[in-house]
């Protein structure tokens, strides 16, 4: 089954063990740069610092006694233990392996556990430093823009690009146009190189994207 890199973003993680953990959601996928395995989803805790500072309510509070000759207003809160601090939150960034992905559905990834890991993965590569890149060839021409990445669900793996905008891309039609993955292709800070013979084997139909 081809799906694209949108149809797994944002979509909210959920453990088969764990129903009632918090849902997070997905906010990136990571690929192997070799393989173009996909292997990590990415997602964002907000964790509350243990630190709790002194946001001085309690003084505020006390020139509004002062203000009206040492009595409240009488549309003033009372002043609570949580208004004196205010917490402070740490956001981190999480890793699951896409060995426990067990299924997609319409609105979530299911996982099996909460395995997860803190540290980022060195020999990974994040979908979204590829979208919005420009394609272009050793000669220097430009095949188009990646819109999204094409996965191949089952095998779990990105096979292909979906294009748009550049002069190869829409030499027969404005539809987006997808280009196969291949190991060789070169990613620099701004554009994605590839051989010059990709030009020539651009496909209409997404299926023709899938490995024989």
């Amino acid at each position: 089954m081809l799906i694209f890199g949108k149809d797994i973003l944002n979509k909210k993680i959920v453990s088969s063990e764990y129903d009632e953990a918090p849902q997070h959601k997905v906010e990136d996928i990571l690929l192997n740069k070799k393989t173009f395995d996909l292997e990590y989803l990415i997602y964002l805790e907000k964790r509350p610092d243990e630190d709790r500072v002194d946001n001085r309510m309690e003084t505020s509070m006390d020139n509004v006694v002062n203000s009206t000759g040492g009595q409240a207003a009488m549309n003033t809160p009372p002043v609570t233990d949580e208004d004196t601090f205010e917490k402070n939150f740490t956001t981190e960034t999480l890793y699951i392996s896409f060995k426990g992905v067990l299924e997609l559905s319409e609105d979530k990834v299911r996982i099996s556990g909460i395995d997860q890991q803190y540290h980022d993965p060195i020999d990974s590569l994040a979908t979204e430093s590829i979208i919005h890149k420009k394609v272009k060839t050793e000669s220097g021409d430009t095949i188009g823009k990646v819109q999204d990445v094409v996965i191949d669900w089952d095998t779990r793996r990105v096979v292909g690009l979906s294009l748009s905008e550049g002069f190869w891309a829409n030499l027969m039609s404005d539809a987006n146009r997808y280009m196969r993955l291949e190991d060789n292709m070169e990613l620099s800070s701004e554009h994605i190189i590839v051989p010059d013979h990709v030009k020539d084997h651009l496909v209409e139909d997404l299926r023709e994207v899938q490995p024989r």
